[in-house]
C-alpha cells in the first residue's frame, strides 16, 4: 500500500495540512514541536483509528476548534485507490471510507495498515512495562480486531471500576457489576498475549537472522494474573484495593520481558545491543502485519533513522527492502538519496 497524499485541518498544532505522499520514501524535516510527527500521527490515526502517542481524543483537536478532520488517500497494491477519512471531535470519532461510513472498527481493521516506528521503540529493553505493553497491544491489535476490542472493553472498565473504588463507600454489587463485564475482555487480552508473543518471539529470530544482527534475543510474556484466577484475585484483594483506591491486579500490569542469551537484556546486553534487540521486534511486526494484512504496510517512522548507526540503518533497510513505503520524521537531512523531502515549521510543510 501506498499513501499518496495525507490532509489534517485543526490537528495538534495544524491549522491545515494538504500534503503530497505520492513516494516510496518521504521525509519530513524540521525541529523539534514544529509538527513532524503530527502528520505521521494522522496517518496512522486515518489507518487504525488510534493514535499511537495518545488514548485521549481532547489533545487532538486543536485549542479553539471543535473538531479535527483528517485525511489519507490511498493505493493498494492491486492499484485500487480509496480516500479515508476521520472526524475527532470530544468524546467521539467517525470514519468514513468513499464516502461510506465506518460502522465497525473491527471491519477497518487492516483495511489501511500502517506500522509506527517510535524513538521510545528504541528503548524498549529499559523502559517501563506501560511501553512495552502499549507496543504489544498495537502489535497483536494492528490485526486482531477482538483483541483491540477487548482492550478497548477493559480500559473503559477499568476506569470505571477505580473511580468506584475511590468512592468512601462503594457499592460491592457495582463492582461486581465491573468485573462481570471486565472478565472477558481480560481473559481474551491475557490469553492472546501469551499466545501471540512466542509468534513474534520466532519472527524477531528469523528477521534478526536475516538482518544479520544478534539472533540471541527472546521474549517472554509475564501475565501479572493468570486468566482463570483473575476473578478470585479481585474478590481476595477487595480491602487492599479499595485502601488504595485503584485495581491492583490484571492485565492492565501484565509486562513481557526481553532476554538475551537467558538473561535480563536490560542488564546484560549492551546498549548497542538493547537498540537492535528493540529493532528486531518491530521489524518482526512489520513481517507479521505483512503476512496477515491484505495489502503491504506502510511504515511511519517518527525521529528514528537518525539514531541508527551505520550497521543498523543497513539492518533496517535490508529487511525493509523496496516493498514498503517509509514515511520518516527527522531534524537532521534523510539517510541517503531519493526522498521526497519536506520542510516543517509552526506546523507548516513546504517541499524541500
Amino acid at each position: 500500500m501506498r499513501i499518496t497524499r495525507i490532509r489534517a485541518a485543526d490537528f495538534r498544532n495544524v491549522t491545515f495540512a494538504d500534503v503530497d505522499t505520492d513516494a516510496p520514501r518521504v521525509f519530513l524535516l524540521g525541529e523539534n514541536g514544529q509538527g513532524k510527527t503530527n502528520l505521521l500521527e494522522a496517518a496512522g490515526l486515518v489507518s487504525a483509528f488510534r493514535s499511537f502517542r495518545t488514548t485521549e481524543i481532547a489533545p487532538l483537536v486543536r485549542n479553539g476548534a471543535k473538531e479535527a478532520r483528517l485525511r489519507i488517500d490511498v493505493r493498494d497494491d492491486a492499484g485500487t485507490t480509496s480516500a479515508v477519512e476521520v472526524r475527532l471531535a470530544k468524546g467521539s470519532r467517525t470514519g468514513q471510507v468513499d464516502g461510506t461510513p465506518v460502522t465497525s472498527v473491527a471491519d477497518h481493521l487492516g483495511r489501511f495498515p500502517t506500522v509506527a516506528f517510535c524513538s521510545d521503540d528504541l528503548r524498549l529493553v529499559r523502559g517501563s512495562p506501560s511501553n512495552r505493553r502499549r507496543w504489544l497491544d498495537a502489535a497483536i491489535g494492528g490485526t486482531d480486531s477482538a483483541y483491540l476490542e477487548a482492550v478497548r472493553t477493559y480500559q473503559k472498565g477499568l476506569e470505571g471500576r477505580n473511580a468506584l473504588l475511590k468512592n468512601p463507600d462503594p457499592s460491592e454489587e457495582e463492582l461486581r457489576a465491573f468485573e462481570s463485564a471486565m472478565l472477558p475482555a481480560a481473559r481474551l487480552i491475557i490469553e492472546s498475549r501469551a499466545r501471540q508473543l512466542p509468534e513474534i518471539c520466532g519472527t524477531l529470530r528469523d528477521v534478526a537472522g536475516r538482518a544479520g544482527f544478534t539472533a540471541a534475543a527472546t521474549v517472554r510474556h509475564r501475565p501479572d494474573t493468570a486468566a482463570d484466577e483473575l476473578e478470585g484475585c479481585w474478590k481476595r484483594m477487595r480491602a487492599a484495593e479499595l485502601a488504595a483506591g485503584s485495581t491492583l491486579k490484571g492485565p492492565h500490569r501484565d509486562d513481557f520481558e526481553v532476554l538475551f542469551d537467558g538473561h535480563d537484556a536490560a542488564d546484560y546486553a549492551s546498549e548497542g545491543q538493547q537498540r537492535l534487540i528493540a529493532l528486531g521486534l518491530t521489524l518482526a511486526r512489520v513481517r507479521r502485519d505483512a503476512a496477515r494484512a491484505p495489502t503491504t504496510p506502510v511504515i511511519l517512522a517518527d525521529d528514528v533513522l537518525g539514531e541508527l548507526d551505520d550497521v543498523r540503518r543497513s539492518a533496517f533497510w535490508k529487511e525493509i527492502g523496496e516493498g514498503h513505503q517509509v514515511i520518516a520524521t527527522g531534524t537532521r537531512p534523510p539517510p541517503g538519496n531519493g526522498w521526497l523531502t519536506y520542510e516543517v515549521a509552526s506546523g507548516a510543510y513546504r517541499k524541500g
